[in-house]
């Protein structure tokens, strides 16, 4: 989130307090965490050893409800989390179903994705961010959320936040999303690879680039 790096290592801290919906444990914030930048947050949670998982599974339900709670205790607490689909389908998208994916491990590797429920054609808006992505106002509060999650969710938020414009002429944002919609994160460096694409770089909204048929993977580049 644009906050410089330091190398730090820290041991695990000791385990002093129960997520209230899992068994993982919240680790204790370390002295001056509310300055932390993204890379020592990263190093505190020893989130580069998580990240070497590649079989990581799925969020659960009671994931995604504990990441909703968290968020609305520690940023938003009018932000309202009432959709009838369900943050495991993602979220309510067109004529009133999920959008066209599902979320599944990759085929080749590369950790959880996401994958067309059918066939897509060229042009056709695949996700749109516009009312589901969550908004951080400032980084000190992007830092509270991560610092009240478990260690696992809190490395997954890390690598699900995001920072855009909304407008040219305005500044830099935090983002994130609560539900299978963060796993566009992107699985290719090369933007002709990608099959979804944003109009705009300010754009939260994803077309398909070329037809998609059903069970292909969605694939967005790294730089977006």
């Amino acid at each position: 989130v644009g906050l410089g790096h330091v190398n730090i290592v820290h041991l695990p801290p000791p385990l002093v307090e129960k997520s209230e919906s899992h068994n993982e444990p919240i680790w204790p914030k370390p002295d001056g965490w509310d300055s932390f930048s993204t890379n020592q947050i990263e190093d505190h949670f020893f989130c580069r050893m998580y990240a070497i998982d590649k079989m990581k599974p799925l969020p659960t339900l009671q994931d995604w409800e504990l990441l909703r709670a968290k968020y609305k205790q520690h940023v938003d607490s009018s932000r309202l989390f009432d959709d009838i689909v369900p943050p495991t389908m993602g979220y309510t998208f067109g004529n009133g179903g999920p959008p066209p994916y599902y979320a599944k491990q990759s085929n080749h590797g590369k950790g959880r994705s996401l994958f067309a429920s059918r066939d897509i054609k060229k042009g056709e808006l695949t996700h749109d961010g516009t009312n589901t992505n969550i908004m951080f106002p400032d980084a000190m509060s992007w830092r509270r959320f991560i610092f009240s999650l478990p260690r696992n969710r809190a490395c997954d938020m890390v690598d699900w936040s995001w920072t855009q414009k909304l407008e040219e002429s305005d500044d830099r944002r935090i983002f994130s999303a609560i539900n299978i919609s963060v796993f566009h994160s992107g699985h290719v460096k090369v933007k002709e690879d990608a099959n979804v694409d944003p109009t705009s770089p300010t754009s939260s909204k994803l077309y398909a680039t070329r037809d998609i048929k059903k069970d292909e993977e969605l694939l967005t580049a790294y730089s977006y």
